[in-house]
């Protein structure tokens, strides 16, 4: 008996090292979590039976989150989910689509402004829709608009100590992960692929912005059809008086808009 017992007290108490020395963590990414290792590569699950008591000792976690690099680079990123927008139109047998820096503004300044005033709409916090920005910036010379908008989180993972739930580390995405998460993201919505994929739709704009303490990109892209009338000085549409690109407060006068 005494010598099963120290056997056993023997098992339990080289158990109790090995989980001591390991140290275990959840990982959340992309929607699921899953177990990863700790600083050792193997799994030890103990099975220690009879009534002695096994104390396992407190390990503290080891916090190693490494600062987020700050994204320096915006138009990078701007210029590749522009790029990937008319891959899919390219793939789909369309044109791509030509860079118009008006509405690039325009995207840009959105994007800011739903950072620093922490909402995520088409409509800003005081009711006005995309149209209403591109009027506002002179911008007319169109007869159909739309507006695709995304809000990527930096990160692209969260490690977690399991034992106290305290977030021990952090992974983030390259600008090109963030690009294509953004058209992905686009692509598998109905209403932001039908924007993509609308035959003709010919300029489009890509604006984006970093949001530091929420860790997170917020992305606008804006779509234009152009036409030749609808600019201050341009010829009215069809015919003398009829107006129907000559946004307010411009009017149709003597055939210009004016």
């Amino acid at each position: 008996m005494g010598s099963a017992g120290g056997s056993l007290r023997d098992f339990a108490l080289a158990g109790a090292i090995a989980m001591a020395m390991l140290t275990l963590f959840l990982s959340y990414e992309l929607g699921y979590i899953d177990m990863l290792l700790g600083p050792m590569e193997v799994y030890i699950h103990e099975n220690v039976s009879g009534k002695q008591d096994v104390i396992i000792p407190h390990i503290e976690p080891e916090v190693n989150i490494t600062p987020p690099p700050v994204p320096e680079n915006l138009s990078f990123l701007e210029t590749e989910a522009f790029e990937g927008v008319n891959m899919e139109r390219e793939t789909h047998g369309l044109d791509a689509l030509e860079w118009n820096s008006d509405l690039a503004y325009v995207a840009r300044m959105y994007s800011q402004d739903m950072i620093d005033r922490d909402f995520f709409s088409h409509d800003d916090p005081e009711g006005r829709s995309h149209s209403d920005r591109l009027n506002a910036k002179g911008i007319y010379y169109f007869n159909a608009s739309a507006e695709n908008l995304a809000m990527i989180s930096y990160i692209m993972s969260y490690t977690y100590h399991a034992r106290t739930g305290e977030i021990v580390n952090k992974t983030y995405k390259s600008l090109k992960e963030v690009a294509r998460s953004a058209v992905e993201g686009w692509m598998n919505s109905t209403g932001h692929r039908e924007n993509i994929l609308y035959p003709y739709f010919d300029e489009a704009g890509m604006g984006a912005a970093y949001g530091p303490d929420n860790e997170k990109f917020a992305l606008t892209q804006l779509f234009i059809r152009r036409v030749s009338c609808g600019y201050r000085g341009a010829s009215c549409c069809y015919k003398k008086g009829y107006k129907p690109w000559c946004y307010m407060p411009l009017n149709c006068t003597e055939g210009i808009c004016a």
